[in-house]
Formats: structure tokens, sequence, C-alpha cells
């Protein structure tokens, strides 16, 4: 999912760089949104995992009543409930170490770790509890632990205030406050800063760009401002609790056609744009994923394969070619020594016999503008001829 966003909150503008792409991120409403859809999971076993892409895992869960239901997880990028999946030739290793503890595991809890971009799955497994974290925040990471310590990641990664390697506990980072339980004091006290209000939401709050430019406008209130007043801070809380407590009415964002962001409510920043209703949150990300920019990345994403691919078959093409030129050059030469065998047989005795009484340079004078014989090398003892 590439994704259409302001740069400046969580989610960046849409972008390419040579095969990279930036696919839709989700701020923290958003995955609140959709973790809150994704509750009748719970009771759930894991039926098949699929790791088709490294940064890529998809759980199937069989929910008793519900039948299968697909998990995407991206890390440092989304996570919702998909349509489509893929599989892979051959599974990575840390594939099989998914299948190895959780398939037919049965799913206790899922929830959004207090207002991170993190969410924690809880299993019932044959080893006992396990979790599986899954950070939607830079590069993002897949980390498996059991009673606190990690037992494997996606990716092992230190910092100077946390470690993801095995055998260390697990630690995520803390904001100090959970963004979506604040009261109008601790709203207020979050948002003083000198920073313009809206990177204040986004960033200091930790809203997203989405949320926090959308809250600026519900409150009226100028998002550059810097000094605000009791009354500004006032409807601004007020616009950041209807943001919170909207009911759900997932839409896909359109442009001249194109698919180009997923919302789980109207939102005033989007009121010029195309939008087409969703049976959830989950599935408007879902299109946004398949038919809307991302699928241009997912295809995109492969094309630099296809390319190193094709570009294989086309030089093994021209090597055949060559080969089989060879091949003919090499079959013409042996047609000739097959049709005058019997005069190369005399050659070859003539110049046997001859080298018991002369040196080399004596028989390349002797044989000089013979008919046949074209050359005499003494050093790596060839003779060269032409039976064209």
């Amino acid at each position: 999912m590439l994704q259409r966003r302001d740069a400046k909150g969580e989610g960046g503008a849409l972008r390419r760089s040579g095969e990279e792409f930036a696919m839709k991120t989700l701020s923290s409403v958003d995955l609140h949104f959709l973790v809150g859809e994704m509750h009748f999971l719970v009771g759930g076993r894991v039926d098949k995992i699929y790791h088709p892409r490294k940064e890529e895992a998809l759980l199937q869960f069989f929910v008793p009543g519900k039948g299968k239901h697909l998990l995407r997880i991206i890390a440092g990028k989304a996570l919702f409930l998909s349509e489509s999946k893929e599989g892979q030739e051959e599974p990575s290793g840390f594939c099989m170490f998914l299948r190895r503890h959780f398939e037919n595991a049965r799913l206790l809890e899922l929830q959004q770790v207090n207002s991170e971009r993190i969410v924690k799955l809880t299993f019932d497994t044959k080893e006992g509890e396990l979790h599986l974290y899954t950070e939607l925040f830079g590069q993002g990471n897949l980390v498996i632990s059991k009673d606190g310590m990690i037992i494997n990641a996606l990716q092992q990664k230190t910092w100077a205030d946390r470690e993801i390697k095995k055998g260390k506990e697990y630690v995520f980072p803390k904001k100090g406050f959970n963004a979506f339980t604040l009261d109008e004091k601790a709203f207020t006290k979050a948002l003083d800063s000198d920073k313009d209000l809206v990177l204040r939401l986004a960033k200091e709050i930790g809203l997203g760009g989405t949320y926090a430019e959308e809250i600026c406008l519900l409150a009226d209130v100028d998002k550059k401002s810097k000094n605000l007043s009791s009354l500004e801070l006032k409807k601004l809380f007020a616009a950041y609790e209807k943001i919170l407590g909207r009911k759900l009415e997932p839409q896909v964002v359109e442009t001249a056609g194109k698919v180009v962001d997923a919302i789980p409510f109207p939102l005033l920043s989007f009121k010029d744009k195309d939008l087409r209703p969703c049976q959830s949150f989950n599935e408007a990300m879902d299109i946004l994923y398949q038919e809307g920019v991302g699928a241009e990345a997912f295809v995109s994403k492969h094309q630099a394969e296809i390319e190193r691919i094709q570009s294989i078959i086309s030089g093994q093409e021209k090597n055949v070619e060559s080969l089989l030129a060879e091949a003919e050059q090499e079959h013409k030469k042996g047609g000739l020594i097959y049709e005058q065998y019997a005069l190369i047989s005399d050659i070859l005795k003539q110049v046997n016999a001859a080298r018991k009484t002369l040196s080399f340079d004596e028989m390349k004078k002797k044989l000089k503008g013979h008919k046949i014989v074209k050359e005499i090398d003494g050093k790596e003892k060839k003779v060269t001829i032409d039976l064209a």
C-alpha cells in the first residue's frame, strides 16, 4: 500500500526510490480502529502461516462459527485482515520458526499496546503462552517472547535504550502516557510546546498527521498556531474526543479512479475526494493494498526480480546462439577431417618420422610453402593444416 498523506505526521508521503516504495504507514489511531474490528479472532486457531516477503507475514485463523480469516502483518507499516494470500516456494527459516511454534495455537488476546504502534498477540501453544509483538514504527519488527524474554525476532537490533535480541527482555518504547485516555488537563499539558500545533498533535501526542490535521479543522484552529488560548485548547480537546469516539463508516479514497487511501470515517480533509464505502476499515485497508497505489507497489516489488530473471534468460539465449554457431563450426571441421582422414593420417606419419632427425625449426623451414601444412609451432608442438 503506497500512501498519500501529510509527510509531517505518522505515515510518509508517496515516494519511490529505485525499487523501494512507501506503503501506507498506519497511525496509532488507524491501528486503534483496525484492532477494534479484529477482536472476533480471539478464540480462533492458527491454521496456516506464510512469509511471502521479508517484512510480511500472513496468519490464517480458523474461528469457530466464522470460518477462516487471514491477518496480514507488514512490519513497520500495517496490520489488517485480508482476502488474498501469497505463499512462497521455499519457506524461510523465520517462517518455519513461526509454523513450529504457532500453528494450531489458540489466540487468547489481541490488543494494541496503549497508544503505541504495537500490537500484542497472545497465544496458547504446546509450549505454553507465547507473545507475538508486531511493531509498526520505524523499520518495524516481529518479536516472539515467552515469559517476557525474546526467543526470536524478524530483525535483531540494538538501540541506545532497547535491544531486540534472543535471550533479552522484550521492552518496547513508551511515550509516558496513553494518547487514547488523556483527560483535558493531560491533553493541554501534552500540547505545551513551541512547535506548530499540527506537529504537537501528530508527534507529541502521537495521533499522526491525518488526524492531527482533522482535529485542527474540527476545532477551527490554525494548524500552524504556536500560542493557544484556553478556548482554543478546549475546542481542540473536544475535537480530539470526537475523533476517538467516532462511529466507523469506513471508506477508500479515490482520485481519478485510483484508490489512494483508506479511512475509518469521513474526514474534512478528504471532503473533495471521491469516497467508496466499505463494510469494515480492515476491508478498506485490504482494497487499498490490492487495488490502489499499493497494488502498483506490490507489482513493482517483484518487477526487479522479474527483470533480473529475464536478463538471465536473454543472456542464456545469446550464449546458446553462440554455442550453436561454435558447434556448427566444429561440426564442419569434423566433416572435413572425416572426409580427408587418409591425407591427415599420412601427414602426421611424415611429421612424426621427420621429428626423429629434424628439429622443429628445421622442419618449419623445410615445409615452408607447403600446400596443406601451414604452420609448425615448436613451442606448442602443434601442426596447423588447411583442408579448405
